[in-house]
């Protein structure tokens, strides 16, 4: 047997590093990054997926909702600068409000934008600085326009939505 002074640097083996924790961290990469992505495709919006998917199953439920959302259109109603409430002039509020509808019921929007200017006009006066201020307020202030225009409007809910595009208070 020979002596540890006698062996040659060549005749000692180092154990070389394992891959074992590379390949592991590679794995754990991947699955995470896939959990990640499923993830994020069911958190998002999966509407137009929905409609895409539509086309090619050809389910006649999902493609009408696909046709009916591409019809619809945004009409504007006006500018409005008003004093509020209980500011004694010294707060103004100026907006400008645009309504989405679908393509059917434009000309009704249209041939009814003096009733949602008044509608408007009526609603807004009643507010004070108070009742408008924050994302509350606007939300709030909205979803009532939304309920006062559906409601002179005949028939089933004709305004969709309600947009506030422009929004200062002085």
């Amino acid at each position: 047997m020979a002596d540890a002074d006698e062996l040659d640097e060549e005749d000692i083996e180092t154990p070389k590093p394992s891959k074992l924790p590379l390949i592991l961290a590679a794995l754990t990469a991947f699955v995470i990054g896939g959990g990640a992505g499923l993830g994020g495709s069911m958190m998002m919006d999966g509407e137009t997926d929905q409609a895409t998917d539509a086309g090619e199953e050809g389910d006649p439920v999902d493609a009408e909702a696909a046709a009916e959302a591409a019809k619809r259109v945004v009409l504007p109603v006006g500018s409005f600068t008003m004093n509020l409430r209980g500011s004694g002039g010294g707060r103004v509020l100026r907006m400008e409000i645009q309504v989405e509808t679908t393509v059917g019921d434009q000309t009704l929007i249209e041939e009814s934008i003096p009733m949602l200017r008044d509608s408007v006009i009526t609603l807004v006066s009643d507010y004070s600085y108070a009742d408008v201020e924050g994302l509350d307020g606007k939300t709030r202030l909205r979803d009532e326009l939304l309920g006062r225009m559906n409601a002179l409007l005949p028939g089933e809910e004709r305004v969709q939505r309600v947009y506030l595009t422009e929004f200062v208070v002085q």
